[in-house]
């Protein structure tokens, strides 16, 4: 990158912080390994209810909404942590909290929630 261009970068980090920055370089790869393997996870849970859609009704819906259930939550666990890493990276909560469409205040209670439960 040229030196203009690193200006232009850190000239825009002071006006909206974590804009300018790189995500492998704000976000731990212990973090980044973790984001990616439950979204691999999630999609391997969703490819595997493809092959469940057999037998009687009642048992078809049990497994898929069991394994949808599932795969609810690893998303849930994949975006909260996605988040986390936005805000640790420098991005306003703010601003996070209008990518995933909820107030400030309720994302800031579930990510501080959800790290007392991790640390448990």
């Amino acid at each position: 990158m040229t030196m203009a261009g690193q200006l232009r970068v850190l000239g825009k980090e002071k006006k909206a912080p974590g804009s300018g920055t790189m995500w492998r370089a704000t976000v731990p790869a212990e973090q980044r390994r973790l984001i990616s393997s439950t979204l691999g996870s999630v999609q391997e849970q969703l490819l595997q209810l493809r092959g469940v859609q057999t037998g009687p009704t009642a048992d078809v819906a049990r497994r898929l909404l069991r394994g949808l259930g599932h795969s609810a939550g690893l998303i849930e666990n994949a975006w909260k942590r996605t988040a986390l890493a936005a805000v640790n990276g420098g991005v306003p909560l703010e601003e996070v909290a209008q990518w995933v469409n909820m107030p400030a205040a309720v994302l800031r209670d579930m990510l501080t929630a959800g790290g007392r439960e991790e640390d448990s």
